[in-house]
């Protein structure tokens, strides 16, 4: 009986689609397996580096990345073979209509593992592009450092993640990077937002500010009394411009460490509250790392002025 040539070919994709999808499937066992065990190990000591969050999220991508990678390979190799190597009319002959349909059908997850690759790949070129700004950023506050300061990347708080904390005798600063818009040249602060121009998109700035206020409570319930948080965001690439008098501290990437000249007396510390606040801050590094790709893309957007890789 004559087996139609298109018949071949989809059965060949019907079979390395099935080989594909089991990968995936052992994959997700042996991953839901591995989270299960995990809750009775120990866990390893936090990581305090430089922009650990998207640390964390290229891991997490670049893992979830391979995994479709390595099985669209598969799915290639095993069609390859198939077709040229395998035994055909493995079905009786169908219709062109139940062909055409069988195909559609195995289209729509081809195409949606497609669709992932690239939004993997998206997701990550973006991160590294902002965990290039983290790494300047913590280049930068070295000076911070050499002028007697004490400087704590990625510290956790139960509502997010603050991308530096400094701690000296002039006060605690927190310090947050804001990325802005592809097209944005100036920045000003209006009404509680960051402005852009020309572009004209806003920013809200309150979940930084909440993270701020959250962390001079936990620093003073440390102290024993009030602790007051200084939050200076950093924007990088481009021209700061003079907002309302009630504009937070805005500074550029490259003047970002000029902040520690300001001083008001009602920040400044005391030798033994900054011992029992650097104990405090030096255990605060990101516990709790995202465990999916989804949690990732939570997490990163959870924090004002992050890319939305959407």
């Amino acid at each position: 009986m004559q087996i139609p040539v298109f018949q071949t070919y989809i059965e060949s994709a019907a079979i390395s689609l099935a080989v594909a999808a089991g990968y995936m499937g052992a994959i997700w066992l042996v991953t839901a397996g591995t989270r299960f065990a995990g809750r009775f190990r120990r866990s390893r000591p936090a990581s305090a580096r430089p922009g650990e969050l998207v640390h964390q999220a290229l891991k997490v991508s670049g893992r979830a990345l391979d995994h479709f990678r390595t099985s669209a390979l598969l799915f290639g190799v095993s069609f390859l073979l198939l077709v040229n190597f395998g035994r055909a009319g493995l079905w009786p002959p169908q219709t062109t209509l139940i062909n055409t349909s069988i195909l559609v059908g195995l289209l729509i997850p081809l195409g949606l593992g497609g669709f992932k690759i690239f939004q993997l790949t998206r997701y990550r070129m973006r991160w590294n592009q902002l965990l290039d700004l983290h790494v300047q950023m913590a280049r930068r506050l070295v000076e911070v450092q050499l002028r007697g300061h004490r400087v704590y990347p990625s510290v956790q708080l139960a509502d997010g993640v603050i991308d530096n904390v400094v701690l000296g005798p002039n006060g605690v600063y927190s310090v947050q990077l804001i990325t802005p818009p592809p097209d944005a040249e100036s920045v000003r602060f209006d009404r509680g937002v960051l402005v852009f121009q020309p572009c004209g998109t806003r920013m809200s700035l309150q979940p930084c500010s909440k993270r701020s206020a959250a962390l001079g409570r936990l620093l003073g319930d440390q102290a024993g009394s009030r602790v007051h948080v200084l939050p200076v965001f950093v924007v990088p690439d481009c021209r700061i411009e003079n907002g309302d008098e009630d504009a937070p501290m805005l500074v550029s990437l490259q003047a970002c460490a000029a902040f520690v000249s300001w001083q008001h007396e009602e920040f400044f510390l005391h030798d033994d509250d900054i011992a029992k606040l650097s104990g405090w801050l030096g255990n605060q590094a990101l516990k709790d790392p995202p465990g999916s790709v989804s949690a990732a893309i939570m997490s990163l957007e959870q924090r004002a002025g992050s890319p939305s890789p959407a």
